[in-house]
């Protein structure tokens, strides 16, 4: 099934004239107790082969767990000035994640909810953008600790435009190394809504994700209720 998704990805990749954007971080989760957890987050980004758009981002977010299949993810990100023209940016965001095992077999439904507030944190910058972002996925178990992934995600923003403004399709590869230690990797491609001439946005992506030790007996698996990067 993976290998006919992938060939849909690449006939809609394939009009892109864009720029590769090569996204790089590193996450670091800690579960306080069964129901509540953290995260720190930091990522590198740029455009391959440019030297445009190399700015860090930093993010921090808690879980809530609501249930065996729910929870909720309050946050910030902070992207701090790169450039004398981009000032520091700040995003608010809560996501309401659920996931779904279909059946006895590997595949399960995974689905997040974000809605986001962000702003540039400068005098005469430009408005404030407001989004909610539908997220639907599908993970494939090929072995204990390897998955496979697949997502489709839309913006909708509800502030000037009120209208769906971007596109996302997601392919990726979740490896948990040890106990504490995984690895994520991704290749994406984004294409504007609602423009004349929408553009195209491949991103390949690589994360480091670590589970810091708490007072837990180490025979009981760790919910990571975060998953995969809060950045992919």
């Amino acid at each position: 099934m993976y290998k006919y998704l992938l060939i849909v990805f690449l006939y809609w990749a394939a009009p892109a004239r864009a720029q590769l954007n090569l996204f790089t971080g590193a996450s670091f989760e800690r579960e306080l107790n069964g129901d509540w957890a953290y995260e720190f987050e930091v990522e590198h980004r740029q455009v391959v082969g440019t030297g445009r758009e190399n700015r860090a981002l930093l993010l921090l977010a808690i879980n809530r767990k609501l249930g065996d299949r729910m929870s909720l993810t309050p946050g910030i990100r902070v992207t701090p000035r790169y450039d004398p023209d981009v000032p520091t940016e700040l995003r608010l965001f809560t996501d309401l994640n659920y996931d779904q095992p279909l059946g006895e077999g590997p595949f399960t439904l995974e689905s997040r909810l974000r809605v986001q507030y962000e702003r540039e944190l400068a005098e005469g910058a430009a408005g404030h953008q407001a989004a909610v972002r539908p997220r639907l996925g599908l993970a494939y178990r090929v072995l204990k600790y390897t998955e496979l992934v697949t997502e489709y995600e839309a913006r909708y923003r509800f502030d000037r435009r009120n209208e769906f403004s971007r596109h996302r399709v997601t392919l990726g590869v979740s490896q948990r190394i040890s106990t504490r230690v995984g690895a994520q990797a991704f290749v994406r491609l984004e294409r504007d809504a609602n423009v004349p001439a929408p553009n195209n946005e491949p991103t390949v992506g690589v994360y480091l994700t670590y589970l810091l030790p708490n007072a837990r007996k180490h025979d009981i698996d760790y919910r990571r209720p975060f998953g995969r990067s809060l950045l992919w």
